[in-house]
């Protein structure tokens, strides 16, 4: 950057000294001091920048080591927050739980399009059954979106929507 200055000022500044009737003696000397500020300029630039990358290189461990630490805390409460297998958990509402993956995803379809002659269908079917809000189960697996489980009372296992449980304290 301090070549790109020199070499752009000199030229200007010559051509501005000669042009307003300076002696080549005057030109000669105002190119020197334009050329020294330039020079100046560029080395306060440069020591300007030192000083800023010396900071970062100072600051970084520090923030580095903030950063671990966050992570490592927003895990551990994520996975405190969070039900793993093996967790008990409660039922938050009256839900249906679907026995199989594929019967949760045709339920969860026919939720979306209100279709309830299509529901009452799959429940007939047994591929689904009521449960109730309150109702203790286990985890056995869990999905962003589907947790399978297992009834406490009934040892029935199916899947409902992972947003519908809460921890049991």
């Amino acid at each position: 950057m301090a070549f790109s200055i020199k070499s752009l000022l000199l030229p200007f500044g010559l051509i501005i000294l000669l042009g307003s009737g300076c002696s080549s003696e005057e030109a000669e000397n105002g190119a020197k001091q334009i050329e020294q500020e330039a020079k100046e300029a560029a080395e306060a630039t440069e020591e300007k920048s030192k000083e800023v990358a010396d900071t970062v290189k100072a600051e970084t461990p520090g923030i580095i080591q903030n950063m671990k630490d966050t992570y490592k805390e927003s895990e551990q409460e994520l996975k405190d927050n969070t039900l793993q297998k093996g967790d008990q958990a409660t039922v938050k509402k009256d839900a249906l739980l679907a026995l199989t993956p594929e019967a949760y995803d045709e339920l969860y379809q026919l939720i979306e399009v209100n279709d309830f002659e299509g529901v009452d269908k799959i429940v007939e079917d047994k591929q689904v059954k009521e449960i109730q809000a309150a109702t203790e189960v286990e985890i056995l697996e869990r999905d962003l979106r589907r947790t399978k489980v297992k009834v406490m009372k009934s040892d029935d296992e199916g899947y409902l929507p992972t947003t519908i449980l809460d921890p049991l304290e």
